[in-house]
């Protein structure tokens, strides 16, 4: 199959080091494991902060900050996108791999610029309430694309508006060969790292006095004007590498537990930290939240330890939890581990979505 992937940056600059091994290979969704089941693959980016008409502008990002539009649809999105087309036209499928190119390039297939069948990887569409011409215009772009969700939380709203038959659940995977254990030393840190617009950075500082070791938080976020005495705040990116995949590896394999404290949304928040850190076998707090992307292999006190969203004293609580009993902190990452073998690997996610593409061939 002759598949092309549309992306956001900082995919291309990883790509030859995760066909190597020597990066890993998730964040290009299941391309590179493709590649090597020996379909051809074709990687694209769109920067949605590259400048663009200020009349785009006004009719498009203006409309949809207001509500109007479908979620995360952007002038500069659709007009790169558009820039795309002629190549895009010559593959079996398109898959977009987040929710703004898949918006962009519905916006074409509704216009039949874009003539291939579409796959678009989404998230968040429901964060917040649709007003009625939001529905209206969104109902629009589902229908031109089979839709993938992370998780089951987003899936119930979609049945309901009549896409049940073009909606598939994938849930997220990790590269298992390049998160693993290491050999060294196990610290006495909680770790907290990422940038998602869903991170509970407030709860965890909440907490914080209550949970008697060093919390380091790494983010692109501004910390608050002052920390709690055992909170570090430093600046992590993954789109400009301020710290490489190896140095990432690195803290998830010292760190005494990691903590991924989320906001109660629908959409899954934190998996890719979290699934990182279990293949790394170490354990993980993470926000039981609506968007929980795969509740019947998150076991609770097995393979994680979930905690109340918003919750300071239950966050730590939870982290005490495994701080005060490193035998059953070692149990639950070793469980981690396995069940990121079995259930969450980039190879499965793949597999995956080839099936939906192969959906999307039969039935665009």
């Amino acid at each position: 199959m002759r598949i092309a992937f549309v992306h956001f940056p900082g995919r291309l600059s990883r790509l030859d080091a995760a066909r190597s091994g020597d990066a890993p290979t998730e964040f290009l969704f299941g391309a590179v494991e493709l590649e090597r089941a020996r379909h051809t693959v074709h990687h694209y980016e769109v920067d949605p902060t590259r400048p663009v008409s200020r009349v785009l502008v006004r009719l498009i990002d203006a409309n949809a900050g207001r509500g109007h539009l479908p979620p995360h649809l952007g002038a500069a999105t659709l007009a790169q996108t558009r820039a795309l087309l002629p190549a895009l036209n010559d593959v079996d499928v398109v898959v977009a791999t987040t929710t703004a190119t898949a918006m962009a390039l519905a916006v074409w297939r509704r216009l039949g610029r874009l003539r291939r069948p579409l796959v678009g990887i989404v998230a968040g569409l429901h964060n917040n309430p649709w007003r009625a011409t939001r529905r209206r215009s969104t109902l629009l772009l589902l229908r031109q694309m089979h839709t993938v969700l992370y998780g089951k939380g987003e899936l119930a709203e979609l049945v309901r508006l009549g896409l049940e038959d073009r909606v598939h659940v994938v849930p997220f995977g990790v590269d298992t060969d390049f998160w693993t254990p290491g050999a060294g030393e196990i610290g006495d840190e909680v770790l907290a790292i990422g940038n998602d617009g869903h991170r509970d950075w407030e709860t965890l500082l909440a907490a914080a006095p209550s949970v008697p070791a060093p919390i380091r938080i790494l983010t692109r976020r501004e910390p608050p004007a002052s920390l709690p005495p055992n909170v570090s705040w430093e600046p992590a990116d993954w789109y400009t590498q301020v710290l490489s995949d190896e140095e990432v590896r690195a803290l998830y394999r010292r760190a005494a537990v990691v903590a991924v404290p989320t906001r109660d949304v629908p959409q899954p928040s934190g998996q890719s930290v979290t699934l990182q850190a279990m293949a790394c076998g170490r354990p993980v707090v993470l926000s039981r939240t609506r968007g929980l992307w795969a509740p019947e292999t998150l076991r609770e006190d097995d393979n994680i330890v979930l905690a109340t969203p918003g919750d300071p004293a239950d966050l730590a609580r939870s982290l005490r939890l495994l701080l005060d009993d490193r035998r059953r902190a070692d149990a639950i990452g070793a469980a981690a581990r396995a069940s990121v073998l079995d259930d969450a690997s980039t190879d499965d996610y793949a597999a995956a979505l080839l099936e939906v593409c192969r959906s999307a061939l039969a039935r665009p």
